[in-house]
């Protein structure tokens, strides 16, 4: 092989060599990148940790996966840690709550033939009430159980899941039972059975005086002694219900938009002369969504998608009913719940049905609740400090919590409290992201520029070898 020819390689290698440099520049990491967007960071309460909630535009400045470019600063420039909070979910915590119920003694039971209440009812005014029958006392050897009323439930109330009870001797007893529950005294449906237990011990009384009770018990019990038990005198009972209390610790940030036509492109078809087009600005982490429909009864059925960028099709995440529905009487209009989607999405499009009317699109807003993180930080260096953000491909600035506070869940009482000023956009940064978007425009033509130059170079070397050996093809 000629000499000349062994050059080429070289040269193809060097060329290979620059353009593998500048795809991989395209994909680096700095932490040295320029943040483009700063926000002064008020201290309202000082503490050694500070946490300061994340606004909406901080997401929209952010131009990092993550939240990987935001940074805190000093008053010096220095770099001060920090680490990111999510919002903690809400807290449910339930509490049993314990409620007089009215024994009545049972009648023997009957030989035969249905067993006869030992009270009367009677319904005046939409509420029923029971009168003790009369006749003579039943003594407490004959009878074989109690009727337990429960008394009536507030409208939305949970059924009781307990029953507690209270006796008079003897000291030491064994008594197991069944349990039938009833609407109406007439129709009885079996509802579990259990032990009722009292024993004596050195170190007290050992007792066991609940009843369990299934969730769909009605307004009345009976328990019914077994044949076996050594039953006690009961003297009064109580009705267990299950109190929850919800307890929101880090509420949602709420945003109200307005509907804007949609933007132009190749996923909009048809559908979009009739859609109810949202931007949230940002990639936003959503708890719920809410059609706020305008004043009047409405009841419109939608199909409700999302997307994150412009140029891909839309995913729908549901279809439901949208309803508004006025009272009479200056009563508060009822409306849907909120679609619960706990998803982070960008743009928001309803379709409404075609069989429907549609309000305008101006009419309509949407209720974003979005479950946006807080960041906390340590107050070390010189204050004031700024957040900075809005740097591409920059490598994550927060640390695990852990690791910037120890015991965060004991500390976090403790923390101090902080708010975020408004956001300046630094000029410098922002002409040296408009470099870079040029540059990044221009550089598949100069890859495409450098690859052809390297053909050409190969081909003339190769007509030129070809011609100093008089047109003979080389070996």
């Amino acid at each position: 092989m000629d000499k000349r020819l062994l050059g080429v390689p070289a040269i193809l290698a060097i060329l290979a060599i620059f353009l593998a440099r500048g795809s991989a520049l395209a994909g680096t990491t700095s932490d040295d990148l320029p943040q483009r967007y700063r926000a002064a960071i008020i201290v309202e309460q000082a503490a050694p940790f500070v946490r300061l909630p994340l606004s909406p535009q901080v997401y929209a400045n952010s131009r990092s996966a993550g939240l990987a470019d935001l940074r805190i600063l000093d008053a010096g420039g220095e770099r001060v840690p920090f680490a990111l909070l999510a919002p903690r979910p809400e807290q449910t915590t339930t509490r049993q709550q314990w409620r007089a119920a009215v024994l009545y003694r049972l009648p023997p039971r009957p030989a035969s033939g249905e067993w006869l209440a030992p009270v009367d009812l009677t319904l005046a005014d939409g509420r029923l009430t029971l009168r003790q029958r009369g006749g003579p006392p039943i003594a407490a050897e004959r009878s074989p159980g109690w009727l337990v009323d429960l008394g009536e439930r507030a409208p939305g109330e949970a059924a009781p899941r307990a029953l507690r009870f209270e006796w008079t001797g003897p000291s030491e007893f064994s008594a197991p039972y069944q349990l039938e529950t009833s609407a109406d005294l007439r129709t009885w449906r079996a509802a579990g059975s259990g032990q009722l237990i009292a024993l004596a011990a050195a170190s007290g009384a050992l007792t066991q005086p609940d009843a369990p009770l299934p969730e769909s018990v009605e307004r009345f019990v009976r328990i019914v002694w077994r044949p076996e038990a050594r039953p006690p005198e009961l003297r009064a009972a109580q009705a267990g219900h299950a109190d929850e209390q919800r307890t929101t610790l880090d509420p949602a940030t709420s945003l109200v938009l307005a509907s804007s036509p949609e933007p132009a492109s190749a996923y909009a078809g048809e559908d979009a002369r009739r859609a109810l087009h949202f931007d949230l600005a940002a990639r936003l982490p959503v708890a719920t969504l809410e059609l706020l429909l305008p004043a009047g009864t409405r009841v419109l059925p939608v199909r409700v998608q999302a997307r994150q960028r412009l140029d891909e099709p839309w995913q729908t995440i549901t279809s439901t009913v949208v309803y508004r529905l006025e009272r009479a009487g200056g009563v508060a209009a009822d409306r849907s719940p909120p679609l619960v989607v706990r998803r982070d999405l960008r743009y928001v499009r309803a379709l409404p049905d075609a069989r429907a009317t549609a309000p305008a699109a101006g009419e309509v807003r949407l209720e974003v609740r979005a479950d946006l993180a807080s960041v906390v930080f340590a107050a070390q260096g010189t204050p004031p400090y700024t957040l900075a953000t809005g740097a591409e491909r920059a490598s994550p600035g927060a640390l695990p919590l852990p690791t910037l506070v120890p015991e965060a869940d004991k500390e976090r009482v403790r923390f101090g409290v902080a708010r975020l000023g408004t956001f300046a956009e630094l000029p410098e940064a922002a002409q040296q992201d408009k470099t870079d978007a040029r540059n990044a425009a221009l550089r598949p033509w100069l890859l495409w520029g450098v690859l052809l130059a390297g053909v050409v170079l190969l081909a003339v070397m190769v007509w030129r070898l070809a011609r100093a050996r008089g047109g003979a093809p080389p070996n």
